[in-house]
């Protein structure tokens, strides 16, 4: 097998982010020649930083795309924007390089142009983390215009998301082999307009089960100054109030159902910094957590994990819990139906209907003293091992790129 190149903007700091790296470090644990470049976070001998060139034309091309950016993505795209314009050298850097496999992650943040990922000459496997590239400017996509390529205009003049969605037709010659980490994205691709013919690979995103464990939950609530023997409701992500995707207002509605069944009920949250708002149970804002051993002990802390979000590719937090025995709450939407398919790994709520979400936190919470409920976190835990361990999914991604080895020039 060729030796492989993960192409991510970072390795923390977001979900794409820290599974990227993950892979990587997994491609390493069962011996793959795994390297990495990035733009942002630090060197080791298998992690290289890439500088994007500071020439007159990327200072225009950024200039340019930020007027774009003012003028029409706030009327014409939730959440963030990517234009893909501003070349950085990338792809030429990369293609001077000896022959490997180039594993695309997320790589935004005008790290490398639309056009330079058409002119990439390597073997080609990009995972996708979100929407972006079989859309427009947006990263997740509501209206779901990227079925028809941004045929039909939700407003007069000029389309932001169509212009992108054009430049990406116009460059992306070669059709890539593309991993999806959840069905449910796979079948975007599928539908989209762009992609629909091209290779898609379902493989979900990795983590080390021997690392991300359960500590025991008596002794993480004493470390954390949690109270012991109360039901503790955990939730977490990135931006975890302030993205309207994570759900926090559909939770929080949610719990005060939980609340009028359960008085003594309390939340922990992880990811955000403590907002003013009066909740009639107590909360516990543990801040933003970069330390993997410390949210370890957060998750074994809680009874259940609430993932309320409206889309997610899988669901890394969702993950991290069931890897720590935690049982899993969410919507039945997007790639969450990947992470919690079945009743005895938790519960999932009709679509953004707070009673709902409600049942599955109560039914939970009332069994977790059971053998039921024991019966239920052994069970995530296992699910957790099965499909998502390291070695598992670096198997199957190694699997992936013999075959490209063997049948790409």
């Amino acid at each position: 097998m060729l030796n492989v190149n993960h192409i991510s903007y970072s390795c923390s700091g977001g979900g794409a982010a820290i599974a990227a790296r993950r892979l990587h470090d997994a491609l390493l644990s069962i011996g793959a020649d795994s390297y990495m470049t990035i733009v942002d976070g630090p060197e080791n001998e298998r992690i290289t930083k890439f500088t994007p060139k500071r020439t007159l034309t990327r200072l225009c091309q950024r200039e340019f795309a930020r007027h774009l950016r003012r003028k029409y993505a706030k009327k014409q795209v939730e959440g963030l924007a990517s234009l893909g314009l501003a070349k950085s050298g990338l792809g030429a850097h990369l293609n001077r390089q000896s022959r490997q496999i180039l594993n695309l992650h997320w790589v935004n943040s005008d790290m490398i142009s639309i056009a330079e990922i058409g002119k990439l000459k390597h073997p080609v496997v990009w995972t996708f983390h979100d929407m972006w590239p079989f859309s427009g400017a947006e990263h997740v996509s509501e209206l779901d215009r990227w079925r028809n390529g941004y045929a039909s205009p939700t407003q007069s003049g000029f389309d932001l998301n169509r212009w992108v969605w054009k430049r990406k037709a116009a460059s992306w010659k070669k059709k890539f082999q593309i991993v999806c980490p959840s069905n449910w994205l796979a079948e975007c691709v599928r539908q989209s307009a762009l992609m629909r013919d091209w290779p898609v690979t379902v493989i979900p995103n990795p983590i080390d089960t021997e690392l991300w464990a359960t500590v025991g939950k008596a002794r993480a609530r004493s470390e954390l100054s949690l109270p012991q023997g109360t039901p503790l409701v955990l939730f977490g992500a990135v931006q975890a109030t302030e993205d309207p995707n994570k759900g926090f207002s559909l939770l929080a509605e949610a719990m005060r159902r939980v609340h009028s069944v359960l008085p003594d009920v309390e939340a922990v949250v992880f990811g955000s910094d403590k907002i003013d708002t009066d909740f009639p149970y107590p909360v516990h804002f543990m801040g933003r957590i970069s330390d993997e051993s410390l949210l370890k002990r957060i998750y074994s802390a809680a009874d259940v994990f609430v993932l309320p979000s409206r889309r997610e590719v899988l669901g890394y937090t969702g993950i991290e819990a069931m890897s720590c025995g935690v049982p899993v709450v969410a919507f039945n939407v997007s790639g969450l139906t990947d992470l919690v398919p079945n009743e005895r790994l938790g519960y999932l709520a009709q679509p953004f209907e707070p009673d709902d979400l409600a049942n599955g936190i109560v039914s939970i919470l009332q069994n977790r003293e059971s053998d039921s409920g024991k019966e239920m976190s052994r069970a995530v835990r296992q699910h957790a091992v099965n499909s998502f361990g390291q070695a598992v999914v670096a198997r199957q991604y190694a699997a992936l790129y013999e075959k490209i080895s063997q049948t790409q020039p």
